[in-house]
């Protein structure tokens, strides 16, 4: 029977987990060598594996392993075989994101249970449904997930819900994002994210004039639920999830025993004062609670900014007067403001709150500027001896028998379960000094670093006996070894399996190349010849009246695009608005596994859009076979990948060939930094609702452009391929999606031709591409984001 919570805490290394279940968690994530979502934490080997697997079991914890990346075509037989070592030495449940690799970890380990990665970006109740219907045990929801679909989720699957309740924060929909990819070939979906969030950027209007200095628009204040995590557990979370793998083992010991706290309704003002402490970069409810722009956003700093303790009251030359409203202790850190930042250093005084310090240095130290302390000595030192505790997780009894003549017997038992083990000689007479009660009870409960607790001893002895001390030292050490044993047990069946089990294989159809394009409005529509292309891609969000009835008079097929990101009420709320015109409708593209949870079962031609990340062979087999007839492939593939992934899919794939491909989605509006919005609410009425750009320190704008209360950043460059479409015709590649933003007839037609064998020489296009975003891209095609 399952408590109604769990308290799942990070470990980047072996310390964060005993400091994790010292502290009282219920169960760890962690990360392997490879295949990770934090690939710059200490992560475990194999062996380390095993450590922590046996070291948690043994306190009645569980251990879930991330491969929560996307698995490339060359890599999944060593992920499998990662997937398996991980079965054989129970492991309690993998993390997974990729679509291919987790059915094929469902067909194998059929009782080992897996967890759809936050990574999956499922947020609603059809993503739910969809991976239920794949066979998880559990859903990590998306940070962006809304109260309500959490109860919906709980009321209608029997999946475990997984959400993150503290740490830090991603902008972007998870999974979703391709900014740090774009930029600089570091991808979050291989855990190598280079956090452009943390940035400054500047805010330019459509016509390059600046609206705002520079500040960190993207970067999130870091999540704290201490408040809410009981409304979390009423509505269906089981597992609360705490963000820190890259933090270390002192952050994760306050925080998971805050949290254990707050649900024990114990909490005091110490400990929310210690768990800003340890770390915070100012803190949300998050967007679960309707936290937006300046209540999310952490715009004037990224990174840890302690508790407020003082103030600079005045300066004489290098000495500077500091008055304390809290204290602070010799080895503090201390964080004072100058006029070129920040600068830190140890405390070297001691001092009460209310009290008055001189400091000397040579920092120009801004007068009347605050001062923080960003870590607590005595918090750290006291946090260091609760983890090094050694604690007692099972309460055992014993019972032992030391008869003259008879071989000595001792019974341990724990719950219903018992081991018995017996000493190799008789239990003799003694000659000089007898063994005691007391002495015997002494040896037998000595159990200094194990697991148990010695919670009743019963003894049957004769009088003047005697046995080596050994003896019951070598009783007491087999029967805690086989009470270990009995814990650590794995009972899985053998599973053996080599390439060919899962080995993808299809016969190619001819096809003729085509043109497809998107477009975003009704004057680019009319643009396009329709004879001259073969999809025409419009967003769900971008359809009006106007379009409906201009397509309706022309007899004009729309491919309807979904966005990333909806509601399950949103999804519903398409669908009814799709079956307005679904006379005229060509084919859905679909961004979310909500989306093909919803349409599985209609007689409509379906697209697979970038957002469902098809990395892989296995992925693009797995969407075929659920009735998909194109899969636009993730444009985070270079060539080499393309290729084989083309070997059996290249009727069915689609490539992003040219135009600008969004890289971040998400909730949150740059704007409203600037205009101190407090909801979304007049987003439609707001004059930056058709686009501004955010600039980085690198003088690179990316649009942004915000819909239905979704905000989208677009690569800074957009990506022309045209030059290479004779290499993707060689690997038999025959559709090319056109993102397009003007210059509708003439991109359509040099594409076309260039399709038909005509070299391609018209330079005009690229020369307008450049005047207008100052650059062009090939983007993944030759790097991709595989480091090898």
């Amino acid at each position: 029977m399952k408590n109604n919570y769990e308290i799942l805490s990070p470990a980047g290394n072996f310390e964060s987990l005993v400091s994790g279940i010292n502290a009282g968690c219920n169960a760890i994530y962690l990360g392997g060598e490879k295949f990770s979502a934090r690939s710059k934490a200490i992560n475990f080997s194999n062996e380390d594996l095993i450590k922590a697997v046996n070291y948690a079991h043994l306190r009645k914890a569980k251990i879930y392993v991330t491969i929560n990346i996307l698995i490339d075509d060359s890599e999944m037989e060593d992920a499998l075989k990662f997937a398996k070592f991980l079965y054989e030495i129970g492991v309690d449940a993998l993390i997974v994101q990729d679509i291919g690799f987790a059915i094929n970890v469902r067909k194998l380990f059929k009782n080992m249970e897996i967890h759809a990665s936050t990574q999956m970006a499922i947020n609603n109740l059809y993503g739910a449904k969809f991976v239920e219907s794949l066979g998880f045990e559990r859903v990590v929801l998306a940070r962006e997930t809304e109260l309500f679909e959490i109860n919906r989720i709980k009321k209608n699957t029997s999946l475990d819900i997984e959400a993150f309740i503290h740490g830090a924060l991603c902008v972007c929909f998870s999974g979703e994002c391709l900014m740090s990819s774009m930029i600089g070939g570091r991808s979050g979906n291989r855990g190598d994210c280079a956090q452009p969030c943390r940035k400054k950027y500047e805010i330019y209007d459509l016509n390059k004039e600046k609206i705002a200095e520079s500040a960190n628009f993207l970067s999130t204040k870091d999540l704290n639920t201490l408040d809410n995590v009981e409304d979390l557990i009423d509505r269906g979370v089981y597992s609360l999830k705490i963000e820190g793998r890259m933090k270390r083992p002192e952050y994760v010991s306050q925080i998971v025993s805050t949290y254990k706290k707050s649900i024990e309704s114990t909490l005091d003002e110490i400990d929310y004062e210690n768990t800003t402490q340890i770390f915070n970069r100012g803190f949300t409810k998050g967007l679960f609670y309707g936290d937006f722009g300046r209540d999310f956003i952490s715009y004037d700093r990224p990174d840890n900014r302690g508790i407020l303790v003082g103030e600079v009251l005045s300066k004489n030359r290098n000495t500077y007067i500091l008055s304390f409203k809290k204290d602070v202790s010799e080895k503090d850190g201390l964080e004072f403001r100058t006029n070129n930042g920040y600068f830190g250093t140890r405390a070297n005084f001691n001092i009460k709150a209310g009290k008055i310090v001189k400091f000397e240095t040579n920092k120009d130290i801004k007068v009347n500027s605050q001062i923080y302390k960003t870590s607590s000595d005595s918090l750290l030192n006291s946090l260091r001896e609760d983890i090094n505790e050694e604690k007692k997780f099972h309460d055992i009894s014993i019972h032992g028998e030391f008869l003259l003549g008879k071989y000595p017997k001792l019974e341990i038992k724990l719950g219903d379960y018992s081991v018995e083990t017996y000493g190799e000689s008789i239990v003799e007479e003694a000659k000089k000094a007898p063994l005691t009660e007391e002495k015997i009870i002494n040896n037998l409960t000595k159990l200094g670093n194990t697991v148990y607790n010695a919670c009743d001893i019963n003894l049957k002895l004769d009088e003047n006996i005697f046995m080596p001390v050994s003896l019951l030292n070598s009783l007491r050490r087999d029967a805690i070894e086989k009470l270990d044993a009995y814990l650590l047990k794995i009972d899985r069946e053998e599973i053996d399996f080599n390439k060919n089990d899962f080995k993808v294989k299809r016969d190619i159809e001819d096809k003729d190349a085509k043109v497809s394009v998107e477009i975003n409005n009704l004057e680019d529509l009319k643009d396009i010849n329709i004879n001259s292309v073969d999809n025409i891609y419009m967003d769900m969000r971008n359809i009006n009246d106007s379009i409906v009835d201009y397509i309706k008079e022309n007899n004009v097929k729309l491919t309807v695009v979904f966005p990333k990101y909806q509601t399950s009420i949103e999804l519903e709320e398409s669908i009814y608005k799709l079956d307005s015109f679904i006379d005229y409708v060509d084919g859905v593209c679909l961004n979310n596994l909500a989306q093909v949870e919803i349409f599985k079962d209609e007689d409509i031609k379906k697209i697979a859009d970038i957002g469902l990340n098809i990395f892989n062979s296995y992925t693009a087999n797995e969407f075929i076979k659920m009735g998909f007839e194109k899969l636009i492939l993730s444009p985070e593939l270079n060539i080499k990948q393309i290729r084989n992934i083309a070997k059996n899919f290249a009727d069915k794939i689609e490539i992003v060939s040219h135009g600008l491909i969004p890289v971040m989605t998400m909730p949150h509006c740059p704007m409203s930094i600037v205009k101190n919005c407090k909801d979304s609410s007049n987003c439609d009425m707001c004059k930056f609702a058709k686009g501004f750009f955010v600039r980085d320190t690198m003088d690179v704008d990316f649009l942004v452009e915000r819909r239905d209360g979704i905000s989208e950043i677009y690569n800074s460059y957009p990506i022309m391929l045209i030059d290479k479409i004779e290499e993707f015709k060689k690997i038999g590649v025959s559709s090319y999606k056109l993102n397009l933003r003007g210059d509708i007839e003439k991109t359509i037609d040099i594409y076309s031709k260039a399709l038909k064998g005509y070299e391609y020489s018209d330079g005009k296009t690229r020369d307008l591409l450049i005047e207008k975003f100052g650059h062009i891209t090939y983007g993944h095609y030759n790097r991709g984001i595989i480091n090898e």
